[in-house]
């Protein structure tokens, strides 16, 4: 179940998009399923005449607005502060069920308990209502006014929180399990970018900018390299400086990709990507110098790629002297190299994007394999084109692509075992389709032993447990 938030000041304006036929008649018979009192549907506003569209929403509005109005609370931006009408939006996976409006009740009630919004048995809480309009998801607006001191509410912690309540329903109502808030998560596109990208028949400029930026910073050791390469492959790059003039952060954009208003739509590095600020990237660039690959890019590469196999399946059995973590970071360097071999192995990379990064509360510290990782992956984007690439790959891309297929194995049994079952899976999906390409290209001429003379790498990592693996039970 992913749940979002937002928060404005017209709880009239709302409940009346809510309750309407939506900006492409996408709204289906909208109605109340749930609201502060127990009256639920004796909330559902009354239809004027025959036309669906036209209800008389004032009853309901002039309730949920009582409490800010004695307030004294304004219906526009105060000077820049948070509105007080908090917006959530429930919605399940396309897989699952589809649940009554009775079960979107107590969804919503469960959601706004977890969250400390409003509490189930405090009757001087604020006023709510749930409104559902289609079979998988359910709006929830909440005026964060007290009934009973007409005191305004400042949720604390309340994202967490949602998250955390919403893994419970989950569970409970047998649904498709979500991830914990944990940080390793690429920002998804907006409604509006969607929109947007939809209107000018191509992806989102967010998904196709970290895409770049990811490849720039694999090709580059530098800040002027990337910057370069990124100008080179047609985008906008602006870097911010300190007073010193060091460079602290970046923005990029897409050409010709402007606002309503007419100016350049730019993205900081931070923004794509938790791991795509300056500063992660430098850190990259500084492991990558430290030693040197004189071999053929592709035959270093499936070298490093075994090495770290070792080292995680060392790790795994708890007496590894590097980081898992550290070389799965790395790792997606490689894969976004391997990316420009075709565009199954771009999906490879993608996928993968989320087991690459650590959550939040851990930290992955560089280490030898990583490092050399990442410097083979910046020979491999260099040289791509010294490297004979074609429809047909040689052996070495293809013993190369069977030894990564086992290391992206190994890392998803190491992201398993730590109960990181969403890096886990991503993990598993890139291990099946450079497992499927390396299949798929070595019947060509002179790769048909490929997957005999490496059979050793192909194998599935022995599912160990580690020295000390915490509790799988949720944290409630």
């Amino acid at each position: 179940m992913i749940t979002k938030v937002v928060h404005g000041w017209r709880v009239g304006g709302l409940i009346a998009y809510l309750m309407g036929p939506g900006r492409a008649q996408e709204h289906v018979r909208p109605r109340v399923v749930a609201s502060w009192d127990g009256r639920d549907a004796a909330w559902q506003p009354p239809q004027l005449g025959d036309g669906e569209s036209g209800r008389d929403l004032g009853p309901l509005i002039r309730a949920l607005r009582a409490p800010a109005v004695a307030a004294g609370l304004p219906e526009h931006d105060d000077e820049g502060k948070r509105g007080y009408v908090w917006h959530c939006s429930a919605r399940v996976a396309g897989g699952d069920r589809v649940l009554s409006d009775a079960e979107w009740a107590e969804v919503a009630r469960e959601l706004l308990d977890g969250a400390g919004v409003a509490a189930r048995d405090d009757a001087g809480g604020p006023r709510w209502v749930a409104i559902r309009h289609a079979d998988d998801h359910i709006h929830i607006a909440v005026v964060l006014v007290r009934q009973d001191t007409c005191r305004r509410i400042w949720p604390r912690r309340d994202y967490p929180r949602l998250r955390e309540a919403a893994q419970r329903i989950e569970r409970r109502l047998g649904l498709t399990v979500t991830a914990s808030a944990d940080g390793t998560a690429a920002r998804a596109p907006s409604r509006g970018e969607l929109e947007k990208a939809r209107r000018q028949g191509r992806e989102p400029a967010r998904v196709e900018l970290a895409r770049a930026v990811r490849t720039a910073a694999v090709a580059s050791s530098d800040i002027a390299g990337f910057v370069s390469a990124l100008e080179g492959a047609g985008y906008l790059v602006e870097l911010r400086r300190g007073p010193s003039g060091d460079p602290l952060g970046y923005k990029v954009a897409r050409r010709g990709d402007v606002s309503a208003a007419g100016g350049v739509v730019f993205y900081s590095g931070s923004k794509l990507a938790p791991d795509l600020s300056l500063p992660r990237l430098v850190r990259g660039w500084e492991e990558a110098a430290q030693g040197s690959d004189a071999a053929v890019p592709v035959d270093a590469a499936r070298r490093r790629v075994e090495g770290a196999r070792a080292a995680v399946g060392a790790a795994r059995r708890g007496h590894g002297v590097e980081d898992a973590d550290g070389i799965a970071h790395a790792t997606r360097d490689v894969l976004t190299a391997m990316a420009g071999w075709s565009g199954e192995l771009g999906g490879a990379a993608e996928a993968f994007d989320r087991a690459a990064r650590p959550p939040r509360t851990a930290v992955a510290a560089p280490g030898p394999s990583g490092a050399g990782l990442r410097r083979v992956a910046r020979q491999l984007v260099r040289r791509r084109g010294m490297l004979g690439v074609s429809d047909e790959p040689g052996a070495a891309m293809v013993a190369l692509a069977v030894a990564m297929a086992a290391l992206l194995r190994e890392i998803a049994a190491w992201q398993r075992e730590r109960d990181r079952e969403h890096q886990a899976a991503a993990a598993r999906a890139a291990a099946d389709v450079v497992g499927r390409w390396a299949a798929a290209k070595s019947t060509g001429p002179g790769t048909r032993d490929v997957l005999v003379d490496h059979g050793s790498a192909a194998r599935r990592p022995r599912i160990d447990r580690p020295v000390q693996r915490r509790s799988a039970q949720p944290r409630d």
